[in-house]
């Protein structure tokens, strides 16, 4: 079995030009915050000539991401705590173990009821993009198993115009009633 007491010590990862084979330690790969959550990116875009960008997701109770679309498939597979997905209409509660995919173009959002902390692996095909607009809007850190607290309000206009750049379309919030219809 391989750990990281007998692997040779790379920073955060092997440049795809350096082996054919990636080994990252745990919580090794790039890490970045965005909004209270983190993310450790475990397969590059440049690794995988843009077949897949592969991230773990860090996601504190209560926190999500909102409603969305994208030009990209996207698979999530929980490792700890609670995940809840609605895409397309319909509410996905998943929990260790379970997985859930998405088509490009399907509406989704996602969200941590609580009460721990959730976490997935979440996988993106093609990868460019996705890996774009994380590297683009979010802030490099060292620990991804602990997300800095949220500072000031985030620019909303900003993250949009990235996400459009990036093939991701985010959508505006709900009304107020229909925000009690659901």
């Amino acid at each position: 079995m391989s750990t990281s007491e007998n692997q040779p010590n790379w920073s955060t990862q092997m440049p795809s030009t350096m082996a054919k084979v990636k080994h990252l330690p745990a919580n090794g790969g790039r890490a970045f915050a965005l909004l209270g959550q983190t993310l450790s990116i475990k397969a590059e875009p440049e690794d995988t000539d843009d077949a897949l960008f592969l991230f773990e997701h860090w996601m504190p109770p209560t926190f999500g991401v909102p409603a969305h679309t994208e030009r990209n498939n996207e698979a999530f597979y929980v490792l700890e705590g609670t995940l809840e997905v609605e895409a397309d209409g319909e509410r996905y509660r998943l929990g260790p173990g379970e997985f859930l995919s998405l088509r490009p173009g399907v509406v989704h959002s996602t969200h941590n009821p609580g009460p721990g902390m959730m976490r997935t692996l979440t996988l993106v095909t093609p990868a460019s993009q996705h890996a774009r607009f994380f590297t683009t809007v979010a802030e490099p850190i060292d620990d991804p198993s602990n997300p800095p607290a949220p500072g000031a309000p985030p620019d909303f206009k900003r993250l949009a115009a990235v996400g459009r750049e990036c093939g991701i379309e985010f959508l505006p919030p709900p009304e107020p009633n229909e925000r009690e219809q659901a």
